[in-house]
C-alpha cells in the first residue's frame, strides 16, 4: 500500500485522521500547508511544505518520505496563489497550462501528477470515522420563513458548487445576501450574516453532485457555529451524506448551547413537504 501521507490545511481534520491512523499502528507523515504549529503529538511526524512550490517542495518531501497513499485534509484557500507567492518554475508551467484555477482544475491537476509517481489521493473519510449526521433535523423547530428559506437557499448553493465558485450560501426571506468564493466559509457567513442584519439568516452548504470524495468535502465545525453566533445566523442546512462534521457530539452540543438549528438532508434538498414533516413536534433528532 505504501507509507500514508496527509497534506493538512488548517483546522482539526488533518489531526483527526492522524490519530486515527495512529490507532491503527500506521506509519505516517503529515505535510502542513499553513503555519499552525501540528498538535505536540505529532510534531515528530510533521514536517512543513510550501503549495507554491509543488514540484520542489510538496513532490520532494513525498518522494522522500516514500509516500503511496496520501489524504488531503484541512483548509486551504486560493489566496495562496497570489499573497506573495514563491512558486518554482515547474509549479508556475502546471499553473499556465490550466484552462482555469478553480479547486476542482487545480486538484485534477495535481492528482495526474502524483499518480505519474505512483502516489494514490485517497478518499478523505478512509480515516474519518462516524463524520456524517443522519437525515433529520437537529434543535428548535423551524419558522414559517425558515421553512421557505431552506430549500430555495439549497437550489442556489448547488447551482454555486456546480459552477466551483463556493459550497456556501447565506439566504434570508427567499434572498441570497451572500455567495461562498475564495475567501472561505467563515467569512461568507459574516457578510451574510450583517447583510441580513443578523435577524437569523439560513447557512447551506452542499458539495457538487457526483463529487469525488478524495477532495474538498464540506465540512462544518464548531468553529462554524460560532461564527454563526456572531453573524445572527440561526439554521445550518447541510447533506447528510456529503457533510463532513467535525466531532459530531461537541458540535450538536454546541449548537444547542448557541440555538442554531441544524437540518441535515439527503436526496431532494429542495422537498418542502419532507421538511415540513421534519418540522413536525417531537420529530427532532436532540
Amino acid at each position: 500500500m505504501g507509507r500514508l501521507g496527509i497534506i493538512a490545511g488548517r483546522g482539526e481534520l488533518p489531526w483527526i485522521a492522524a490519530r486515527e491512523a495512529q490507532r491503527r499502528g500506521e506509519d505516517f507523515r503529515v505535510f502542513l500547508v499553513s503555519s499552525d504549529p501540528p498538535p505536540e503529538a505529532f510534531a515528530d511526524v510533521s514536517e512543513p511544505v510550501l503549495l507554491t512550490r509543488f514540484y520542489t517542495s510538496v513532490l520532494a518531501a513525498l518522494q522522500r518520505e516514500k509516500i503511496g497513499r496520501l489524504l488531503l485534509l484541512g483548509k486551504s484557500t486560493r489566496d495562496v496563489l497570489y499573497d506573495r507567492p514563491s512558486f518554482d518554475l515547474r509549479t508556475l508551467w502546471m499553473l499556465a497550462r490550466m484552462p482555469n484555477r478553480n479547486d476542482y482544475t487545480i486538484f485534477q491537476t495535481i492528482e495526474r501528477a502524483l499518480a505519474k509517481r505512483r502516489i494514490r489521493v485517497i478518499p478523505q473519510t478512509d480515516y474519518l470515522s462516524d463524520c456524517f449526521l443522519e437525515e433529520g433535523r437537529y434543535g428548535k423547530r423551524l419558522s414559517s420563513r425558515e421553512l421557505e428559506d431552506i430549500p430555495y437557499g439549497m437550489l442556489y448553493a448547488m447551482e454555486v458548487n456546480r459552477l466551483d465558485i463556493g459550497q456556501c450560501v447565506v439566504v434570508g426571506d427567499r434572498t441570497v445576501f451572500a455567495v461562498e468564493c475564495a475567501e472561505g466559509t467563515d467569512r461568507c457567513i459574516e457578510r451574510g450574516g450583517e447583510l441580513f442584519h443578523k435577524k437569523g439568516a439560513v447557512v447551506c452548504k452542499v458539495s457538487k453532485r457526483n463529487h469525488d470524495p478524495r477532495f474538498d468535502l464540506p465540512t462544518a465545525g464548531t468553529q462554524t457555529l460560532e461564527t454563526m453566533k456572531r453573524a445572527g445566523c440561526r439554521v445550518l442546512a447541510i447533506e447528510s451524506n456529503s457533510t463532513i462534521v467535525v466531532q459530531k457530539k461537541e458540535f450538536l452540543k454546541k449548537a444547542k448551547e448557541l440555538g442554531i438549528t441544524i437540518v441535515s438532508l439527503k436526496g431532494d434538498l429542495t422537498d418542502v413537504k419532507k421538511l415540513r414533516r421534519m418540522n413536525r413536534p417531537f420529530t427532532a433528532k436532540s
